[in-house]
């Protein structure tokens, strides 16, 4: 009997959590008796059934998904019309865009960069970009004038000839940092231009 009163208490509980809102009347009796004859497990079997039926009757929950992060987006065509205009003779440059000092001499300095798009991360320096005013990743580099002409590639794919920039770019450099990202199939290699800027 000890059993039973332990396994009364727990379907309660059961009950309670997930069936509070039916008819009582199809409710399990707290005070039913299993039959000497049926064993223990098919007791408690017979049970969890009748809970489950029950349980299906409870309209269902809106579960409400999270918004996942979605990737970054295809830089592809604003570099190629960068390509485009730099191909038809016309001079194409950015200027490098100033950052804030707000902050760098604070106690957060750490983690602040003195270019933009830059967060830092232990002895490492994360990309971000602004899409749509939400905030992307790009990756993560040991060095941080890297990571700040990484930034600058996808500020320029991202943004056109309206980009930020943490470096000025003439031409001819813009133009050998595209075909590195459109020869090695979207995997630029920015350690190749940090002398150049």
């Amino acid at each position: 009997m000890t059993c039973y009163h332990a396994l009364e208490r727990t379907l309660g509980g059961i009950y309670d959590k997930y069936c509070w809102g039916l008819d009582v009347s199809t409710s399990p009796s707290p005070t039913l008796m299993p039959q000497r004859s049926m064993p223990f497990n098919q007791s408690l079997a017979k049970h969890s059934s009748l809970l489950c039926e029950q349980k299906k009757e409870l309209p269902a929950k809106i579960i409400t998904k999270k918004a996942t992060v979605s990737a970054l987006p295809d830089i592809s065509q604003n570099l190629r019309m960068v390509l485009q205009i730099i191909g038809s003779n016309q001079e194409v440059s950015f200027r490098a865009t100033s950052k804030s000092s707000r902050g760098l001499h604070n106690g957060a300095s750490r983690r602040r960069s003195r270019y933009i798009g830059l967060l830092g991360n232990g002895k490492r320096w994360q990309v971000l970009i602004n899409v749509r005013s939400k905030k992307k990743y790009i990756g993560t580099f040991k060095c941080e004038k890297e990571a700040a002409v990484m930034h600058d590639l996808y500020s320029i794919g991202i943004n056109g000839m309206r980009g930020k920039t943490n470096f000025n770019y003439d031409s001819s450099t813009l133009q050998d940092m595209i075909m590195d990202y459109f020869t090695n199939e979207g995997c630029f290699d920015a350690h190749k231009f940090i002398s150049r800027v």
